[in-house]
């Protein structure tokens, strides 16, 4: 299963090309409304030193960080103990001894250079400029050119060894042994095809690094998707692996790969060959491989370990629920958070929602439970380190007032002791430990406050704020964060929340069109908690209300981040309470807010929120006026994607057929405009092709973009973006 292409999942990180109307920082007052659309569409490229990669020192007494653009450099050393911050090198000594060995005066202002190693105990440092290798004595600054060649980076999907001479990476469908100095390849295996392909993960390596847990999907027996490219009069068809609702899935295989001789053990990984399988590594002792499987509707969750050399296997661990375990979430990245094995080797943290809630708790690998670490009405998110010596479990939850502020928490191995280690409001996702477990840098950020990163020992104490994101180029274009609203759900008891742009020079005694920015997929929050857009589609509503629109994006029930009866909610019946939901909350905010035009309301969707986008056009056409669907799914698409929330369609048939758009299309009344990549494997073709049969054959009239040889992820392209625009401005913003 090729989870990473086969879902209706949107890209979190935003990855714009739009050419923007700004110059090295300088934008003009006199900007028009489309240049600052399109700024807007490049938000993340208007914020500047958003994030510290700290390098510590071997006993965690201090670390260095580089800081600026490629073009300014400064690098810093931190003493957090004295809490001191000071600049690591005299830029002016060092450029002067190391200019005359360079063949052409550097472009950059600062340091030439953003990485260095230390040598002779820290009295000097090595580094490469020009790709040449110096060596910079810190006493005198006296400076030579010695002999090295600067090591080429690791590919993003390789995995180093543990001595981290060499690592492994997927090719063509096959693993490759990658030497780090010399860049030799070996392959390691060479029968892979694009249906039965050999993957490598994180933790594939044993301790001594000698052999490979890896993973091979079976998908020959599964449905094929065609995919034509119509570039030429001639058409050519490839066939992708496409596992649809109700169908045959991938099945598949775990094996342990001896590096040396190729050989390999196949583990025993149950007889259900209708599941999923996900490698998690080895104990610490190489004596036995982790792994965790569950069954195709998400129900059962089973943690297993198998004997290496003999490929047999056994259950630690079992949960299951009435509804789902594991969802499309756990499917793509949760599973990794799932399971934590101590260094101890003999005891792990797993995550569970038994009582309603996702916690901590503590294990033996036998699976007898030692005791529970986290409790309460709130979720834990994913446990971020663990240190034994001291006792520690440090994790991330939504434990505060604000549903959807995720803290950092710290809590002993006897499940006491549970105390919130950040301060901020906002998100706190990425932080950084120490080696010696004494400090941790927290990156933080909220709706209004810019990212920042502050130092701060483990037990929460503030030692120094290091930075904060420079957002002068953001304020030059008149930038005001959204608005966080609470409204309820259609159930009348039900807090739902969600944010509002608005535009910059907002006026609210004029009336402006409504457009919602909907997703709705169960597996993921939308609305972007932190600074700015977490996505194509949300950089797209801040970026259209510069037009003169209110745009709003919310999260409704279902998704994650609350308790299990949140997101049970929707359980065999998707399409059901999403867009009442919608309806409800948008009845609301029309009440409290007059400037929003309830008589002119758009909505657009990409993937998932496609098949929402459509769905609203349906079930509520007296609410919205224009929608706008790209790479829409369907029910009848995706099986990891569905089947967790629906099952299988014979067994809930009427769900199904409630669900499935096209059996609705009698009810369109408004603007619909389809968008669509000829060439996208994740959500495809075919659904927008059955969802313009079905309005044709209804009689109602759609409008179509196709394009040709697109993949799924199209919401980043300028082409799409400037169609979306213009819809929009013809069929709501310049209708009354």
């Amino acid at each position: 299963m090729k989870v990473y292409c086969k879902h209706f999942i949107l890209k979190i990180s935003v990855m714009m090309t739009f050419m923007t109307s700004f110059v090295d920082g300088q934008i003009s007052d006199t900007m028009t409304s489309k240049g600052r659309y399109e700024s807007y569409l490049n938000f993340r490229s208007l914020i500047r030193n958003a994030y510290v990669r700290p390098h510590w020192y071997a006993d965690g007494s201090r670390f260095w960080f580089a800081e600026g653009t490629p073009e300014n450099t400064v690098i810093y050393e931190v003493d957090p103990k004295h809490n001191v911050k000071r600049v690591f090198f005299n830029k002016d000594r060092l450029m002067k001894v190391l200019r005359p060995l360079l063949e052409k005066e550097p472009a950059a202002k600062g340091i030439p250079f953003s990485d260095f190693t230390f040598f002779e105990d820290k009295n000097a440092v090595e580094f490469f400029v020009e790709n040449k290798k110096f060596r910079l004595s810190l006493k005198d600054y006296q400076i030579l050119q010695i002999e090295g060649k600067e090591e080429a980076p690791l590919p993003f999907l390789g995995v180093l060894s543990p001595d981290k001479h060499t690592f492994v990476v997927t090719k063509d469908n096959n693993i490759e042994l990658v030497d780090r100095i010399t860049q030799k390849a070996t392959p390691l295996t060479q029968d892979g095809a694009d249906d039965y392909p050999w993957n490598v993960t994180d933790g594939c390596w044993s301790k001594d690094g000698k052999k490979l847990l890896v993973k091979r999907p079976d998908g020959r027996k599964v449905h094929h998707i065609p995919v034509v490219d119509y570039s030429t009069p001639e058409e050519k068809v490839k066939y992708s692996v496409y596992a649809k609702t109700g169908g045959v899935i991938e099945t598949p295989e775990l094996y342990v790969l001896d590096v040396a001789s190729g050989k390999t053990i196949t583990m025993d990984v149950g007889s259900n060959a209708q599941q999923y399988v996900f490698p998690i590594g080895w104990r610490q002792d190489d004596s036995e491989v982790l792994f965790m499987r569950v069954d195709r509707l998400g129900k059962k969750l089973e943690l297993l370990a198998a004997n290496p050399d003999t490929g047999v296997s056994r259950v630690i661990l079992t949960e299951d629920s009435k509804t789902f375990v594991a969802g499309l979430d756990f499917i793509i990245d949760v599973w990794k958070r799932q399971f934590r094995l101590l260094k101890d080797n003999n005891r792990f943290i797993w995550l569970s929602e038994r009582d309603g809630w996702r916690h901590l708790y503590l294990y033996d690998m036998n699976g007898k439970l030692i005791r529970r670490l986290t409790s309460g009405d709130f979720p834990v998110t994913g446990v971020i380190r663990v240190d034994e010596a001291k006792g520690w479990v440090y994790f991330t939850a939504n434990a505060e007032k604000n549903l959807y502020s995720t803290n950092i928490y710290r809590v002993d191995l006897k499940g006491k002791d549970f105390k919130k280690i950040t301060s901020a409001e906002g998100i706190h996702t990425y932080s950084q430990f120490s080696p010696s477990g004494q400090y941790f840098l927290d990156t933080y950020s909220s709706m209004k406050q810019p990212q920042s990163v502050e130092l701060r020992t483990t037990d929460g104490k503030l030692i120094q704020l290091l930075k904060t994101s420079d957002i002068s180029r953001l304020q030059k274009i008149g930038f005001h964060p959204p608005e966080g609203f609470i409204a309820k759900a259609a159930d009348g008891t039900t807090d739902v929340y969600g944010i509002m742009y608005k535009p910059y020079d907002f006026d609210p005694t004029k009336k402006y069109p409504v457009i919602e920015f909907i997703y709705a997929g169960p597996f993921m929050n939308v609305v972007p908690y932190g600074f700015g857009p977490n996505s194509a589609p949300n950089a797209m509503a801040q970026a259209l209300a510069q037009l003169g629109y209110i745009t709003i994006i919310m999260d409704t029930r279902g998704t994650v981040e609350r308790s299990k009866a949140f997101q049970d909610t929707i359980y065999g019946n998707i399409g059901t309470y999403e867009i009442a939901d919608r309806k409800a909350i948008l009845k609301q905010l029309g009440e409290k807010y007059p400037f929003m035009d309830m008589k002119r309301v758009g909505i657009y969707g990409h993937s998932w929120g496609g098949y929402f986008a459509v769905r609203a056009m349906l079930m509520a056409p007296d609410v919205y006026r224009v929608g706008i669907a790209s790479a829409q799914g369907e029910l009848t698409e995706g099986a990891e994607i569905n089947e967790p929330y629906m099952g299988l369609p014979e067994d809930n048939k009427k769900g199904y057929e409630w669900g499935t758009n096209t059996n609705h299309a009698g009810n369109l009344k408004g603007k619909l405009l389809f968008i669509h990549g000829t060439s996208d494997v994740n959500a495809p073709l075919s659904t927008t092709i059955r969802m313009i049969d079905a309005l044709t054959k209804a009689g109602k009239t759609y409008d179509l973009i196709l394009l040709p040889g697109k993949d799924h992820f199209i919401d980043n392209d300028k082409y799409v973006s400037n169609a979306i625009r213009r819809y929009f401005e013809e069929n709501l913003k310049n209708v009354k």
